[in-house]
């Protein structure tokens, strides 16, 4: 097997930042930055008619629903058209009334069945960021395999937003231990602006890890991590025993994450807060109610730096280049 279809599995950075992070310096004297991310997986999931061996189990409203094998599931099936028929224009209209920006996790093939959205996305300013070609588990996937989807990804991305120049990032959750390689080979190989990785739930600030290339010869120009969150996610509405029975329970985790996190960055130690969404669950109105109670909670405050991932990974760069000596994930003197 060639180097580009073998595992890649760098060393856990357990060490971080220490006692002594980094001033992110974000814009303005910024004390956080808040990075909304939407997750777009409506059309990209497990259906059999896509080939795949049942239906969908993963962030519907009927938890305990087992997947049927080898017929569809019509019930779960209209959970997932929800997203893009309703709770995308519905998160769509509040960013815009808000101002706001968000990065947007496609999933390719999702786009692909509401094309309409891509130029009005992109219009509007939201980041196009890569959430795999489908929305399915990559580890039951040849490498391959994978690399054909990962460049049919890019192919629908840039058809159906107009932008030759998508995605600079990347977050694929489902993906293999190959993953990171496969991607960094077609960033290159199609000479797209290869920004960051979001695969990971490590930290609270952008870090840098050794690049996947550097293990074959190529010169190791690092890999920015950007990470995400699952605690401030509204999957725990709907992933059981996982946390949010109502919207007032997501805003006020939301609320004392954000009171936490600000309170450092005015101490100095400003840092980056996540947020993740899904088109077919925060995009019910009353689990939205909560989303729009926190915009206002933070337009109330100064100092807030609302960014897309794609933005937050370019300032991080600007101020903390790559260094494999001593940016490896581990403490920056």
């Amino acid at each position: 097997m060639s180097s580009r279809y073998s595992e890649y599995l760098p060393e856990r950075p357990m060490v971080g930042y220490g006692m002594n992070q980094p001033d992110p310096q974000w814009p303005n004297g910024a004390k956080i930055a808040i990075s909304f991310v939407i997750n777009w997986e409506e059309g990209g999931e497990r259906n059999v008619l896509e080939g795949d061996d049942g239906s969908e189990t993963f962030i519907i409203e009927t938890l305990s629903q087992p997947s049927r094998i080898g017929e569809r599931d019509e019930m779960v099936e209209s959970q997932f058209e929800y997203g893009p028929r309703v709770g995308l224009p519905r998160l769509m209209r509040l960013f815009k009334r808000y101002n706001m920006t968000a990065t947007m996790y496609t999933v390719a093939a999702a786009l692909e069945c509401a094309p309409h959205f891509g130029p009005e996305l992109v219009k509007q300013g939201f980041e196009i960021a890569c959430h795999g070609n489908r929305w399915i588990n990559y580890m039951n996937v040849s490498p391959e395999e994978e690399e054909k989807h990962i460049h049919q990804a890019i192919d629908r991305l840039q058809k159906y937003t107009g932008d030759p120049s998508v995605p600079r990032g990347w977050m694929i959750g489902r993906r293999s231990n190959a993953s990171q390689r496969l991607y960094c080979h077609a960033a290159k190989e199609r000479g797209l602006e290869f920004l960051y990785s979001s695969d990971s739930y490590g930290d609270d600030l952008p870090y840098w890890l050794e690049s996947p290339l550097a293990s074959e010869g190529e010169p190791d120009e690092g890999m920015l991590i950007v990470p995400y969150s699952l605690d401030c996610n509204d999957v725990r509405f709907v992933v059981p025993g996982s946390g949010w029975s109502s919207g007032e329970d997501f805003y006020k985790h939301l609320v004392d994450t954000f009171d936490v996190l600000y309170e450092e960055g005015e101490a100095g130690q400003a840092k980056m807060m996540s947020i993740g969404l899904h088109n077919r669950c925060i995009g019910r109105p009353g689990r939205l109610a909560a989303v729009e109670k926190f915009m206002q909670y933070i337009s109330s405050k100064e100092g807030v730096w609302v960014a897309r991932r794609d933005e937050i990974a370019r300032h991080w760069r600007e101020q903390f280049p790559y260094c494999a000596e001593r940016c490896q994930g581990r403490v920056i003197t």
